[in-house]
């Protein structure tokens, strides 16, 4: 057993990484010594496809790569085995992947096993071997890209440093469901010798919370000095008050969207049966891993990860340019410092894109990540039983979204109106949720999934009754029930942001009768109309205040 467990994780002679160069033939095609590598257009304006034709062993990562990615502690994560719930192991020091549990305490096991008899639920947990087979999978592409591009940024950017990849989203807070099918990372980034400014974004003479324009502090004399190639790209651009601000789409669509084509031709020649899509979906940048069955089984060939399984072999992987903005010196959590970096992110607009900040230049729009301080709270709900039962409920209703939507698709039918819902909707909820049960109001009890799952529910029912959902980190008063010294919480100056702006209301009407009427009853709970208790009384009042954009 021991010897299994040594040898899963992974502990042994890597091969060496071989490489090979390529060039364009102007037709739109990558060939190398190994094969073409073709892209087109796949149903949107910006998807390439990639692929080769060596044997996959050849593109095995160096041992150095996988060392700086896969410590004790990820290959550990990548069988599901936790570390505890240390300091050391919560928010911006914890990043690896994280599996899955579900934890259900003192819910009815009739109620329990009923779930997991429907169809519009069942199985949504992940198993450690489809886990760890994925992540394997990921971490190989991830590190190959993230060195291809390291490279590359520095040949052709003078300035332009590329450090790490930051492991986010449900694959990394433990709320995936039914398949690991979609990972998201943050690309860290920075620009040697030059520091920012972040500036907000006024509407009416209020401050719009969470979005900024990013100033540089130097001159442009200093920029044609230190960045050359990024200035020619107009990355850095002078506005009419006289000060360069740095574009977030000249970034992503000139810089990173052409770093990334480069270095996933070159990382895709190291394998047979296995291409890449990639898709701009700003901010982030869209990879579809395609593995055919040969391409599958060669992944993860250690000990008992060599049985093969038959699970998806279409991962979506997320990659978000980051650029570093500071250290969060002052917030705390549960009284200990966080130390969280905080990140600027691309927000620029697609054309007609319903996601767009329509009241700001698009060119120059960045969004203030938050997701340093999301990691925290789901890393420390992982070792409280309390707020596991609501994570656990969390992920119910993420698996009834996906299955009904899946099975009216088979059916050729309409879905019913609460798909409309976004998982970020419901991950906000539940923040929400575990902020009141667990430090607004804590003694309130919740001993089971069942529970968690009628409190998160009437949330809901409150944003679709409101038809407002204001965004838990930028437009929320009482976040510092939770993080002390918060430096985003919301001021007298500031508009509220929130999150179902883009929805029709009449949708969000249609939404909330067929919470009850379908997700609700699917899901074997009853739930309040969101004001019968003093959490959803006291919910219902927060989101009710103050001036929305």
């Amino acid at each position: 057993m021991l010897k299994w467990l040594w040898d899963s994780l992974g502990f042994g002679n890597a091969e060496q990484e071989s490489e090979t160069e390529h060039h364009d033939d102007n037709n739109g095609r990558f060939k190398g010594e190994r094969g073409e590598i073709y892209y087109g257009e796949f149903g949107c304006e910006h998807t390439r496809r990639f692929n080769a034709s060596h044997d996959h062993r050849a593109g095995q990562e160096s041992s150095q790569s996988r060392a700086n990615v896969l410590s004790l502690d990820d290959r550990f994560g990548a069988l599901g085995i936790s570390m505890g719930q240390e300091s050391a192991h919560v928010g911006s020091k914890f990043n690896q992947w994280q599996r899955p549990e579900s934890e259900y305490g003192k819910s009815d096991p009739s109620w329990v096993q009923g779930l997991k008899d429907s169809d519009c639920v069942g199985e949504m947990d992940i198993s450690r071997q489809e886990w760890a087979r994925a992540q394997e999978i990921v971490e190989e592409v991830l590190v190959k890209l993230l060195d291809e591009m390291k490279v590359r940024a520095r040949a052709q950017f003078q300035g332009l440093r590329i450090d790490k990849y930051v492991r986010q989203g449900s694959s990394r807070d433990g709320l995936k469901v039914i398949a690991p099918d979609e990972f998201d990372t943050g690309f860290e980034f920075w620009i040697e010798g030059i520091s920012f400014k972040e500036c907000p974004i006024i509407k009416d003479g209020k401050r719009v919370p969470g979005f900024c324009y990013i100033k540089v502090n130097q001159t442009k004399t200093k920029l044609e000095r230190n960045c050359p190639e990024l200035l020619k790209k107009e990355v850095f651009q002078e506005w009419t008050n006289g000060g360069m601000y740095l574009s977030s789409k000249k970034l992503h669509r000139h810089v990173f969207q052409s770093l990334m084509d480069q270095s996933l031709q070159t990382v895709a020649s190291g394998y047979s049966g296995v291409t890449f899509t990639r898709k701009m979906n700003p901010p982030a940048i869209n990879i579809t891993i395609h593995l055919n069955d040969d391409a599958y089984k060669g992944f993860a060939p250690r000990g008992m990860l060599k049985q093969y399984v038959v699970t998806t072999k279409d991962i979506d992987v997320d990659i978000i340019p980051a650029l570093r903005l500071q250290i969060d010196q002052y917030s705390a959590y549960n009284d200990e410092k966080m130390n969280a970096t905080i990140h600027v992110i691309c927000k620029w607009k697609e054309e007609e894109s319903e996601k767009a900040l329509e009241i700001a230049d698009q060119n120059f729009v960045w969004l203030i990540n938050s997701v340093a301080y999301e990691r925290h709270i789901f890393d420390v709900a992982r070792g409280d039983s309390k707020q596991q039962y609501i994570t656990t409920a969390l992920r119910l209703v993420k698996t009834y979204l996906t299955k009904v939507k899946a099975i009216c698709k088979r059916n050729n039918s309409t879905p019913p109106p609460i798909t409309i819902l976004k998982s970020y909707h419901l991950k906000q909820i539940t923040c929400y949720v575990i902020l009141y049960s667990c430090y607004l109001y804590p003694s309130t009890p919740i001993n089971s999934a069942q529970q968690a799952l009628v409190y998160l529910l009437s949330f809901l029912h409150v944003c679709l009754d409101q038809a407002k959902l204001p965004h838990f980190f930028y437009s929320n008063p009482q976040i510092e029930g939770m993080f002390h010294n918060y430096p985003f919480r919301l001021s007298t100056v500031d508009l509220r942001y929130d999150l179902f702006r883009k929805v029709k209301r009449d949708s969000l009407l249609q939404a909330k009768m067929s919470l009850k009427r379908h997700m609700a009853t699917a899901l074997r709970v009853n739930i309040s109309n969101g004001d019968s208790d003093i959490l959803s009384a006291n919910f219902l009042k927060n989101i009710s205040d103050g001036e929305y954009f």
